[in-house]
């Protein structure tokens, strides 16, 4: 299996540059597991992750045509495991008798209780992947209602780059 790799994309905040990159990425067809969009450091650029299941020859294509399209301010690649990864769940338990074990499970799993009625809590868990499923697992005893999951969201490792000068120029930036 290829190693995991994050593609960091920085992009300007509007929906035609959003759909021609996902446009891109489409036509490449590269098997993306998993895409998450937010804000960056500078008003106007948005800042894409995904991670994907490639070799290094397919992703490096892939963002060098990322860089091509208009809008997009910067692209890079890195291995996944060269970064600092974080996903959200929200976990609906039921809350039945049991309340002292579930507090027990949401301290052991380092997560949190952000909201409760009287026949569901809702837990939220950060972390890497393997803390999020190992939290859900733990949960299942009390009778999981639902689940939302983010998107791993990635960056560069401290160690890997300098700080990004994008808050000025997002054209360099260093993802």
């Amino acid at each position: 299996m290829a190693p995991a790799l994050a593609i960091a994309v920085l992009l300007d905040d509007d929906l035609l540059t959003f759909n021609r990159v996902i446009g891109v990425v489409r036509r490449r067809n590269v098997p993306i597991t998993g895409i998450a969009m937010g804000a960056s450091e500078a008003p106007g650029v948005s800042r894409l992750n995904f991670t994907m299941q490639a070799d290094d020859a397919s992703a490096d294509r892939l963002v060098q045509q990322l860089r091509k399209t208009f809008g997009v301010r910067a692209a890079a690649m890195f291995p996944a495991a060269d970064a600092v990864t974080r996903e959200i769940a929200l976990i609906k338990v039921r809350s039945g008798a049991n309340r002292a074990d579930l507090l027990a499970v949401v301290s052991r799993c380092e997560a949190r209780v952000v909201d409760e009625s009287a026949g569901a809590w809702i837990v939220e868990v950060a972390g890497d992947a393997a803390r999020t499923e190992g939290c859900i697992q733990a949960l299942e005893r009390f009778g999981i209602l639902e689940i939302v999951r983010s998107s791993a969201v990635a960056i560069r490792g401290a160690a890997s780059s300098s700080p990004s000068p994008a808050v000025n120029n997002p054209s360099e930036a260093v993802l």
